[in-house]
């Protein structure tokens, strides 16, 4: 067994020998790596200007994100006004449209109505002796008159296929918004501003009035 003083000896030789162990090892690592030994105020010095330039970027990218953000603003007041002028054209070419297809309908009810006339006339027509008397003459009248019902026909689908219909005028009450009343007529036993009969037939297309119908209305005084 060994006495205290023995133990304490040994003890104070193995402590030596550790410490002689961890010099070697520090003498070792800086001879391999020649790094000198770092000391606090240096490692405070680099974070401090670590910290500097993290703030620096940090204001650089926050002026970066405020230019975005205008910028996209700017695209997006463009885009807008973009749109509103897109719709003002379009609203612009359906109204030019519309207006030029009403003025070639109206041109087409014109052409309508002298056509009615021509073949209201040759229905109307009776041919006397003497037209009878030259058989070519009336073939000739009546291929003529057949033309006309056949062209008639053919407006008339037409006016049809762009959804023209004619106004019902004759029978009703004057309707100011759709009709005008060019003359009166007194017939007993019917109602006082009612359409006896049409001087222009009236239309409308989609719903809409196109042409208005100039009537003769009943007048009892």
């Amino acid at each position: 067994m060994l006495d205290p003083a023995q133990k304490e000896s040994l003890i104070e030789e193995f402590r030596a020998y550790l410490d002689e162990c961890v010099e070697n090892d520090v003498e070792e690592s800086d001879t391999e790596t020649g790094d000198t030994p770092v000391d606090l105020h240096s490692l405070l010095a680099e974070m401090a200007a670590l910290k500097n330039e993290i703030r620096l970027e940090s204001r650089q990218f926050k002026a970066m994100l405020e230019e975005m953000r205008q910028f996209g603003e700017v695209l997006r007041e463009q885009n807008e006004r973009l749109n509103r002028e897109l719709e003002r054209a379009r609203e612009q070419a359906a109204a030019g449209k519309r207006q030029a297809e009403r003025g070639l309908l109206l041109g087409l009810l014109d052409l309508r109505d002298r056509l009615a006339a021509g073949v209201d006339a040759g229905a109307a027509h009776r041919p006397g002796f003497l037209a009878r008397l030259a058989p070519a003459e009336s073939r000739f009248a009546d291929s003529l008159a057949q033309g006309q019902s056949l062209t008639l026909r053919r407006v008339d689908e037409l006016l049809d296929g762009h959804q023209v219909r004619p106004l019902q005028a004759i029978g009703q009450r004057l309707d100011p918004h759709r009709m005008r009343a060019v003359g009166v007529a007194a017939v007993p036993g019917q109602p006082d501003g009612q359409v006896l009969r049409e001087v222009l037939r009236g239309y409308y297309q989609h719903g809409e009035l196109l042409r208005a119908a100039e009537v003769i209305v009943n007048k009892k005084d």
